[in-house]
């Protein structure tokens, strides 16, 4: 029987995926870090943000590579990997997900966002030079907004006049097309080999630009942070990081920003 999950029960079922996910990293010796939202949650309510629902999780390119190896081998009733469309070509990142659960996301449709997932971000080097990494930056974006106009939903939108541009853009999107976009992106990823850079960050999805940009020798000394009761790694230099990219990060945000995905999981049960 079909039955539509709570938000505390995603947040239940989004920490099994991770907690899984950690031990296939332990056992290969892989090394991953909690970012983004998912980081500022352990550090400020030690455990997911209240309103959120999702995990974000980067990896070095070449752990991120090795991960992609294994995949194809892994095997298990619950969970799999989302490397790749559905032709065969490389994502941005990837989703570790939850065959289990369905969704039905509000604003976009795109195979990526069929199950409860957690995301996988490469991380790769950048340039010395501020400006080349604010170009690198500025490029991705662009490539961003071309694949998200490809998944958006016409019709769905916040705001009127997001629903009729949606209208204007995707098929102009639709002409670019989203794997050129995907594969331009994945090559302007990995211009500067992480693991000899000065300087390294989540450029395929790295929202927050210039910001993302960290010393490669903070983000290898490993850090542990609790998450909902579990010990995960993360980078040394957290306190930074979230500076850049939230700023007062303690501070709570106004109610009007305290947004999630707006998705509705089901689950069928057994």
């Amino acid at each position: 029987m079909k039955r539509t999950l709570s938000l505390e029960e995603i947040k239940k079922t989004e920490l099994h995926i991770l907690i899984e996910f950690r031990g296939i990293c332990e056992n290969l010796g892989l090394r991953y870090y909690l970012s983004g939202g998912t980081l500022l949650g352990a550090i400020r309510h030690k455990g997911f943000i209240p309103w959120d629902d999702d995990i974000d999780l980067a990896m070095p390119r070449s752990d991120y590579s090795r991960l992609i190896e294994f995949s194809q081998k892994y095997e298990h009733n619950d969970y799999k990997f989302i490397f790749f469309d559905s032709k065969g070509k490389s994502l941005p990142y990837a989703k570790f997900v939850n065959t289990k659960t369905l969704i039905d996301a509000k604003y976009a449709d795109d195979e990526m966002q069929k199950h409860l997932w957690l995301d996988i971000m490469p991380m790769d080097g950048l340039p010395e030079d501020s400006h080349e990494v604010a170009n690198i930056y500025k490029k991705a974006e662009f490539y961003r907004k071309i694949i998200g106009l490809c998944n958006a939903k016409l019709g769905e939108g916040k705001k009127p006049i997001r629903k009729a541009f949606k209208y204007i853009l995707k098929p102009l999107a639709l002409i670019y097309g989203k794997r050129r976009a995907i594969s331009n992106l994945n090559h302007l990823a990995v211009k500067y080999d992480y693991d000899t850079a000065k300087y390294v960050g989540a450029i395929t999805w790295g929202l927050y630009g210039i910001s993302e940009k960290m010393l490669k020798k903070d983000v290898d000394k490993n850090a542990e942070v609790m998450f909902e009761g579990e010990i995960f790694s993360s980078f040394s230099c957290w306190k930074y990081y979230l500076e850049n990219l939230y700023g007062d990060y303690m501070q709570l945000p106004p109610p009007e920003k305290r947004i999630n995905h707006e998705m509705i999981v089901w689950t069928d049960d057994e």
